[in-house]
């Protein structure tokens, strides 16, 4: 799982961040960064061939989705993260030692829901 580039990342929090699909000049207006159409449209273009990103023709252009939320990218890197560890325990260990107490919990409650889902199945 890949890791966004800075400008693939700002495209992508827009694309999060938006009720429903967006054309590139969309996307453009967005971020602000004064960039050329043709910069934008070219990263959302490789962003849809590496399957982050729907397109779905619109006019003479498309309006871009996203294919996973932003939660789920997470997740990935965080997995992605896990298989790169020689000793996946103790990285777990140092990911939970760096949890506040309420993110403690909240993993606990989640770890309690997914063992249960587990027996159901």
């Amino acid at each position: 799982m890949p890791k966004f580039g800075d400008l693939e990342s700002a495209i992508m929090a827009e694309i999060w961040a938006a009720d429903s699909s967006l054309l590139v000049r969309e996307v453009l207006d967005r971020l602000d960064r004064g960039l050329a159409y043709s910069t934008v449209q070219t990263v959302t273009e490789i962003l849809h061939r590496k399957g982050w990103l729907t397109r779905e023709r619109e006019g003479r252009a498309f309006r871009y989705g996203a294919t996973a939320n932003r939660e789920q990218y997470v997740a990935g890197l965080v997995r992605e993260a896990l298989s790169l560890a020689d000793d996946r325990s103790a990285a777990l260990l140092g990911f939970v030692e760096a949890m506040n107490p309420d993110e403690a919990v909240e993993l606990h409650r989640l770890l309690n829901l997914a063992h249960a889902r587990g027996r159901e199945k």
